[in-house]
């Protein structure tokens, strides 16, 4: 009986001291599958590519990516349109630090078979301190977390003719291709929330960030002001593509911030108010920088 072709995305950015553990998770699903791991070291500055290479798998084919340009739309870009194996069954997506439960892979698998329906299927939180919430959210509203999810080969074949690309620099990729999901790659339509799954059987785990190590300090405020800046993001982007369809997808979030800017808002949020204040800032920023860089040097000014 032929094995399945399950390929994988991993993204990693300087993940050199986590990311063999990560791929161990993943060779161990393997089995009874034909599983290729696409590492995408993405901008790396430190010794992730050397680690990967000399990674040896048991059960999986590895295969590294480098990408000279650190953002992670770009990288799912590169992956689906570049780099994803066209007749694989299913696509794979995980971040470089994300430790996959045993039978993740042949959980999707069994999930995308028992709802032929969905092109879309969560992976489920299996550590942290709002892990039961986390899981809620994901299988109540049916969306997907960036850690791992996994989407059906046909529809990475149909988000690749169709030459649909993820704005440069856009945060919260996960929101954004949960959305194409859902709307069947035109948000113009009628959304359909059963087109997204989750598989209880696919998990990951994480180290969880502490107020109480001030080595977490810096990490969980970056982390919140990317929170900040998406929530700006998705309020221009998903009203320009419901309103304009899919083709209308900027290439790069300047090109966003430029054409629906009016759309930002601030509001009282909470103990993210502040976040959202600096996140309105740091995006005019960039607009005004914008004006005087060439577009070849945008990507490295932006990433």
């Amino acid at each position: 009986m032929t094995r399945p072709l399950v390929s994988v995305a991993v993204f990693a950015y300087n993940e050199e001291e986590r990311v063999v553990a990560a791929l161990d998770r993943l060779d161990a699903c393997g089995t009874g599958v034909e599983l290729r791991i696409h590492v995408l070291i993405n901008g790396c500055t430190d010794g992730t590519e050397r680690v990967v290479r000399a990674w040896r798998p048991r059960h999986a084919t590895v295969m590294p990516v480098v990408i000279a340009r650190g953002d992670k739309a770009n990288a799912w870009n590169h992956y689906v349109h570049d780099v994803a194996p066209i007749d694989a069954a299913i696509h794979v997506f995980t971040d470089g630090d994300m430790l996959v439960s045993p039978g993740s892979v042949a959980a999707f698998l069994r999930q995308f078979e028992a709802e032929p329906h969905a092109n879309g299927c969560a992976g489920l939180p299996m550590s942290g301190r709002s892990r039961e919430a986390f899981r809620a959210k994901l299988v109540n509203n049916r969306e997907m977390a960036g850690n791992l999810y996994a989407l059906r080969g046909s529809f990475v074949a149909e988000v690749r003719r169709r030459g649909i690309r993820l704005p440069f620099g856009i945060f919260g990729e996960d929101g954004l291709v949960a959305a194409l999901v859902k709307f069947n790659l035109d948000m113009r339509g009628r959304e359909d929330d059963l087109r997204i799954t989750a598989a209880h059987e696919a998990g990951f785990a994480y180290p969880s960030l502490s107020p109480w190590r001030p080595s977490n300090w810096r990490v969980y405020r970056n982390r919140k002001m990317r929170y900040a800046v998406r929530r700006q993001q998705a309020l221009m982007l998903y009203g320009l593509l419901k309103s304009d369809g899919t083709g209308m997808m900027p290439a790069h979030v300047v090109d966003l911030y430029r054409r629906c800017g009016a759309r930002m808002r601030f509001s009282w949020n909470g103990l993210d108010t502040p976040f959202d204040w600096l996140a309105i800032r740091r995006i005019r920023r960039d607009i005004a920088a914008d004006e005087s860089v060439k577009e070849e040097d945008r990507a490295h000014l932006y990433s």
